[in-house]
């Protein structure tokens, strides 16, 4: 049996632990390079038996093949000065530049200018979005649940928006990755993630998926930001009540109405997915990094389905969306992405050592990396699966179509009713408190 946390073969058991391998790396760039290991204590850093003696170089640098750049693709079709022509065929038509690379200067470039799009595109559609959800919910509930619902409707807006998006780039994502040997056993299947890896080409329209797909996750942790935190700009100097003069924070920080109950877990997940979407990038992982993409779009779309129809309180609409979020929750992140694409990654990816030839040492440094973080993710996806079940429950049971992942206070409003109304929680009183 492959142990995926120790040594893949008997004669790499003389390598550092992988953790000891990565915190050298980091300890690396953090210092730029300085010599500290003469400072730590118990030979820890001594060289050649100390954990902490290995100096990792760039292993893109040293091993991976450059992608191409603007200029050199000119130098290539002999064309002497930039053209529109020739920057549409570079970077619609050619493959493995470096636009693939989301750390390269130009990729960075464009994501910021997708980043600054997609807020612009929201500023215009939200509120045209959210209109819709303040017509649909006045319609079926009155003029009241409108004026009693304002976070509400802010929030219709913003799912609407992020339906378009998981629909469409989920249409792209199975037609453009359909025929593509990772998702077929019949042609290799998760192996082919591995090989021939960092030769692997990355076609243009992957490097787009991958930058768009970069964009719309970093803008989200913005507007996640933006929705979760009440920032007020205050007087350093005022007034106590017994009239003294006193020193207060420039700035006030508060939660906002508008923040998600599951704020915490949502921060995780995205500080999490970002970076495996720029280490996957940067380390050329993007067939890996492509299926964790897709899973979570089309996973994505009932969800917000789910939370669209409990918005505006339509019962019916919300049990049918919320049991096909249930179902394909299952199936693509608890299912697919545990037992495919993780399992892949942990018993499969030694397959860049054992037949493409890369250092051991760059192996056992970098995997932590990636095992860590998926398995962030896979765990994220199991509370959250836990919360729905407790959402089924209530729905089922009460016939309640409570939301627990939206409001800060969301739990402890439930619970206020059950302490208000004693019949309906059979006489117990809910002790939980929101997260």
């Amino acid at each position: 049996m492959i142990n995926p946390f120790g040594p893949m073969r008997p004669e790499d058991a003389g390598y550092p632990s992988g953790l000891a391998l990565s915190l050298s790396k980091i300890i690396d760039v953090a210092t730029f390079g300085a010599d500290w290991r003469q400072h730590v204590p118990f030979g820890l850093a001594d060289a050649p038996a100390g954990p902490l003696s290995y100096r990792l170089g760039n292993v893109v640098e040293e091993t991976f093949p450059p992608m191409l750049r603007y200029d050199e693709y000119l130098e290539r079709i002999d064309d002497t000065g930039a053209s529109l022509s020739s920057m549409h065929d570079y970077a619609f038509s050619t493959t493995s530049t470096v636009l693939g690379e989301l750390t390269c200067p130009t990729s960075a470039i464009i994501l910021a200018v997708l980043i600054i799009i997609f807020r612009l595109t929201k500023s215009v559609l939200l509120p045209l979005f959210s209109s819709v959800g303040r017509r649909a919910g006045r319609a079926s509930h009155g003029l009241e649940w409108e004026k009693k619902n304002e976070v509400r409707i802010v929030k219709f807006g913003e799912y609407v928006f992020r339906l378009l998006y998981h629909s469409l780039v989920s249409i792209y994502g199975v037609a453009y990755f359909w025929d593509k040997p990772w998702w077929d056993p019949s042609k290799g299947g998760t192996k082919t993630l591995f090989l021939n890896h960092p030769r692997q080409p990355i076609e243009p329209g992957m490097a787009w998926y991958y930058l768009f797909q970069s964009a719309y996750n970093l803008e989200a942790l913005i507007e996640l930001l933006r929705l979760s935190f009440d920032v007020r700009i205050q007087s350093p100097i005022f007034q106590t009540k017994d009239g003294k003069t006193s020193v207060q924070s420039p700035v006030s920080i508060g939660w906002s109405k508008t923040c998600r109950g599951d704020f915490r877990e949502m921060f995780i997940h995205h500080i999490v997915t970002n970076l495996l979407i720029i280490g996957s990038s940067h380390w050329r992982f993007t067939r890996i990094g492509s299926m964790v993409f897709l899973v979570h779009d089309i996973s994505d779309v009932p969800v917000d389905l789910s939370k669209l129809a409990n918005f505006v309180k339509w019962k019916t609409a919300t049990a049918v969306c919320f049991v096909t979020m249930v179902l394909v929750w299952l199936i693509t992140r608890l299912i697919v992405l545990p037992f495919v694409i993780y399992r892949a990654v942990l018993f499969e990816s030694y397959i860049l050592v054992s037949v493409g030839g890369l250092d051991p040492i760059y192996y056992y440094a970098y995997r932590p990396f990636f095992f860590t973080l998926i398995g962030v993710i896979i765990l994220l996806h199991f509370l959250w699966f836990t919360m729905f079940i407790r959402m089924g429950w209530l729905l089922v049971m009460k016939g309640e179509t409570h939301d627990l992942s939206e409001h800060k206070q969301g739990e402890e409003q439930l619970n206020a009713q059950k302490r208000s109304n004693p019949l309906a929680s059979n006489g117990k009183a809910a002790k939980e408190k929101s997260s």
